[in-house]
């Protein structure tokens, strides 16, 4: 049975921008096709791309490349028309969960670049802002970290020595203006106790195992560290530097925790290096910014022209602005955009007794000008125009793709199930 057509709206934040997404699904008979006419409607592609050509894979086990194949009207009918397209739903664009992980140790408290401010004054004020522009449907934890006064141990202890556990913000949704868990976060911020060492692996990996990864949602899911300085308490509260005082702890196990979080679970982590955050604790220690970069790239949010021993570092790095509070609202807008504007959508629930099959999903776009779009499906790591099975249940756009979809307002997204592309010719 056919199921109407639905326009899915999500709102992104810092810019009021409406992204409009029609899934539509359909099995009836086969009406036959055209045989391969000249593609399009007259209008030029919105994706400036070569197509997958006869060879796109999938079907046969054959690994797929990706690519679009722009239709006429009549190809757009017999797929969505066609004998094998079995059945139908809606799917919807996923929401986004963040968790924050935020350094207030002691030295957030020395006045920030471009400000007479503290560190921690603009980072609180900036969080603040930012949680308040983002839509309801974002849901969002928060840890403050040490947020007490540190104990340091000689041998390893429990994460509660040097981080306040019980002062973690939940992860629920933000709802409206004004609800409860707004304002549960924006109390958090007010009253934090900034002091202490700094315990960055011992937080991050708490909020990720016991925050983020029990988070049932189904979501699209990221992690966003902030921090001004290198990590001076190792796992377990450990100090380092022993009778020696204060020094640097291993950050490569803090950079093995977010490329798990990436490579098993999918998260992605996102990395602000406030001012300090280029420092050594040990005397001719070196720059502390590239186990940064480094964790970036392996997070999944690095940008392609960066360099993680810098000057153009992978991750969004303050210590090269001349005003701090400035770059830091800019660094958190982008990150809004990223995670709101996501181009991944929940598959529709089978029929019982049906499966998705990715290699018989057909993803069509039809454009505001009228145009449809055939994108094809990618089994590549480095997608660019095409889109991929993110899941069993999920879909994602390659980067490229997602963009003109972004940029079109208009554009609405058709899925069928149970075709291959080879319905049409794929030229």
């Amino acid at each position: 049975m056919k199921q109407s057509s639905h326009i899915l709206r999500r709102s992104l934040a810092f810019g009021s921008i409406l992204v409009g997404a029609s899934l539509g699904f359909a099995c009836g008979s086969d009406d036959g096709n055209d045989g391969g006419a000249d593609s399009g409607t007259g209008g030029h592609s919105h994706l400036d791309t070569g197509n997958g050509g006869d060879g796109n894979g999938g079907s046969d086990g054959a690994p797929r490349v990706g690519g679009s194949v722009d239709l006429t009207e009549q190809e757009v009918n017999d797929i969505l028309n066609a004998s094998c397209t079995g059945w139908s739903g809606e799917g919807e664009a996923l929401p986004a969960v963040l968790q924050l992980v935020v350094d207030t140790s002691g030295s957030m408290d020395d006045r920030a670049p471009g400000s007479n401010d503290s560190k921690w004054e603009v980072t609180r004020d900036a969080l603040a802002s930012a949680l308040e522009s983002l839509p309801p449907s974002v849901s969002t934890g928060m840890l403050l970290y040490p947020n007490q006064n540190t104990q340091r141990n000689s041998q390893p202890g429990d994460v509660e020595d040097c981080v306040n556990t019980d002062a973690m913000i939940p992860i629920d949704a933000l709802g409206q203006s004004g609800s409860d868990h707004r304002e549960q976060l924006a109390d958090a911020l007010a009253s934090a106790n900034v002091r202490s060492y700094t315990p960055t692996h011992d937080a991050f990996g708490y909020a990720l195992e016991e925050s983020l990864l029990p988070y049932q949602g189904n979501a699209t899911k990221f992690m966003l560290l902030i921090t001004d300085g290198a990590p001076t308490l190792a796992q377990g509260c450990v100090n380092p530097g022993g009778r020696r005082g204060v020094s640097d702890a291993p950050t490569q196990p803090i950079v093995d925790l977010v490329e798990t979080a990436r490579s098993e679970h999918g998260i992605r982590t996102f990395l602000i290096g406030s001012p300090g955050s280029e420092e050594s604790s040990n005397s001719g220690g070196g720059d502390m910014r590239p186990w940064l970069s480094r964790a970036a790239v392996l997070g999944g949010t690095a940008p392609d022209d960066c360099d993680e021993e810098g000057p153009n570092f992978c991750h969004m790095d303050m210590t090269q602005e001349p005003d701090f509070a400035a770059a830091l609202s800019d660094a958190l807008a982008s990150i809004a955009g990223q995670i709101i504007d996501s181009c991944t959508f929940a598959m529709p629930d089978p029929p019982e007794g049906e499966r998705i099959d990715p290699a018989l999903t057909n993803v069509i776009i039809t454009w505001g000008s009228g145009q449809s779009t055939l994108i094809l499906g990618d089994d590549t790591t480095d997608c660019t125009v095409g889109w991929q099975s993110s899941g069993a249940d999920e879909l994602t756009l390659c980067e490229e793709t997602c963009k003109a979809v972004k940029a079109d307002s208009n554009a609405r997204l058709h899925l069928a199930f149970g075709c291959g592309v080879d319905i049409i010719p794929v030229r």
